[in-house]
C-alpha cells in the first residue's frame, strides 16, 4: 500500500478519505502517483493502449477534420490537446498538416497540456521537428484562444466520488484502514455538491446501485470553456448517457484498474502502480457545457465519426502479395478502427462549440 495514501488517511479528522481523494493521490501525487512516476504507461510495455497508439490514421483523420473546421468556421489554426500522452497523436496530426496544408502550418500554434512529467518528456522527444509546439503542465497556463481544444481519453482518468444506495439510503463510499490494509467504508451521504449533481441530472439510484459522480469533470469543463473564446471542444472517450447508466449491466459502476494489460476490479490493490479509470458521463458533460457557454453539436460513436471524417481516405493500394508489409499492416489497423465490435465501438466523440453561429450541419465530410 502507498505510504502517502496511508498518511492522508491518518491525517484525516475522520480517519477516512473519499474515493475522489484516493484516486487523486493514487494517480497524481507528485513522484508517487501513477501518472507522475517515470515508467511506461501506454503501449506494449505499459498497462493499456489508446486508439492513437494503434494507427497513425486516427490522428491524420482528426487532422483532416480539424483543417476542415478551421476553414469552414474561419478559425485560426490554433489547437490545444489535453492529455497528450506519448505525443504520437500530436505527431500524426501535425505530420498530416505539414504534408497536406503547408500554408496553414506557417500560422499554426499547437499546445499540449499534460500533468505527467514523464509524458511531457516523451512529447518533447517525439515532437522536436515541430518547433511551434508548446508543452504546458497546467490548463491554467493556456491563454484564451480561438481554435480547437480536444482530448482523447482525458475525463476517464479524473477522480470521481463513489456513492451507493443501500436499504433506501444514499451513502458515500470512502476509503479507510483496517490493520494497515485499505478498505471501503460506507458513510451517509452529506456532500452537497453530489446531491446537486444528482438533482441537476434528475438521477435516482436503484437499491444496491453503485454510481460514480464526476465533480472533477464538471469543474474541468468550466475551466476549458473559460479558455476558449471561439471554436470547438472535441471530447473522445468511453462513457454512457444517463439512460445507459440505469441499465442493470452498469449497476456496480465502472471504476476499474489496469496493470500490464489486465483489468482489476479491486482498485485498492496497487495504488500508484496501476491506472484507474471510469466511464464518463456524456449527458453531464453536455448539461454543464451548456451552463458554461458551450453549444452541444453532436455525439457520435467513434466508428461513425471516423468514417464520416474520411478515415478510409487513408487506405493505400497494394498488390496483396505480402500481408506483412507496412502498407498491409496499416490498412488492417484502419479497418480495425471501423469494423463493428472493434475498439471504436467503445468510444464516442462529443462536439461542442462556442461563439460559432453556424450549426455543424456541414459535418460529415464524407458519407
Amino acid at each position: 500500500m502507498g505510504k502517502w495514501i496511508q498518511e492522508a488517511i491518518d491525517q484525516s479528522p475522520d480517519g477516512r478519505i473519499s474515493y475522489s481523494d484516493f484516486i487523486n493521490l493514487a494517480l497524481y501525487s507528485p513522484q508517487t502517483g501513477y501518472y507522475m512516476n517515470n515508467r511506461e504507461k501506454i503501449g506494449r510495455l505499459g498497462d493499456f493502449y489508446t486508439t492513437s497508439n494503434l494507427a497513425d490514421a486516427f490522428g491524420r483523420t482528426l487532422a483532416r477534420w480539424f483543417v476542415h473546421c478551421v476553414k469552414e468556421y474561419s478559425l485560426p489554426p490554433v489547437f490545444c490537446e489535453i492529455g497528450g500522452g506519448t505525443g504520437r497523436l500530436a505527431h500524426s496530426i501535425l505530420s498530416y498538416i505539414r504534408q497536406k496544408e503547408p500554408a496553414m502550418e506557417k500560422d499554426l500554434k499547437y499546445f499540449i497540456n499534460d500533468v505527467s512529467p514523464f509524458h511531457r518528456q516523451q512529447q518533447r522527444e517525439a515532437l522536436t521537428e515541430f518547433k511551434y509546439v508548446k508543452i504546458i503542465e497546467s490548463i491554467e497556463k493556456l491563454p484564451v484562444i480561438e481554435g480547437i481544444i480536444f482530448s482523447n481519453e482525458l475525463y476517464d482518468a479524473m477522480p470521481v466520488h463513489v456513492i451507493e444506495k443501500k436499504q433506501g439510503q444514499l451513502y458515500e463510499v470512502c476509503i479507510s484502514l483496517d490493520e494497515g490494509k485499505l478498505i471501503e467504508e460506507l458513510q451517509p451521504l452529506q456532500n452537497a455538491n453530489i446531491f446537486a449533481f444528482l438533482e441537476d441530472q434528475s438521477l435516482s439510484l436503484t437499491e444496491g446501485q453503485r454510481f460514480e459522480v464526476p465533480l472533477a469533470m464538471v469543474s474541468y469543463i468550466k475551466t476549458i470553456a473559460e479558455h476558449l473564446q471561439k471554436g470547438l471542444i472535441v471530447t473522445i472517450d468511453y462513457g454512457y448517457t444517463n439512460e445507459e447508466w440505469g441499465e442493470p449491466a452498469h449497476k456496480k459502476g465502472s471504476l476499474r484498474g489496469y496493470q500490464n494489460h489486465r483489468m482489476f476490479e479491486n482498485v485498492l490493490e496497487n495504488p500508484g502502480k496501476m491506472d484507474l479509470t471510469t466511464h464518463i458521463h456524456f449527458d453531464a458533460l453536455a448539461h454543464y457545457g451548456t451552463q458554461f457557454g458551450l453549444k452541444n453539436e453532436q455525439l457520435l460513436g467513434q466508428q461513425e465519426f471516423l468514417l464520416k471524417a474520411g478515415i478510409l481516405e487513408e487506405l493505400c493500394d497494394h498488390d496483396g502479395s505480402n500481408p506483412f508489409s507496412e502498407i498491409a499492416k496499416r490498412n488492417r489497423a484502419i479497418r480495425n478502427l471501423v469494423v463493428h465490435g472493434g475498439i471504436s465501438s467503445y468510444f464516442r466523440v462529443m462536439m461542442q462549440t462556442k461563439g460559432i453561429i453556424e450549426s455543424m450541419e456541414s459535418f460529415p465530410l464524407f458519407g
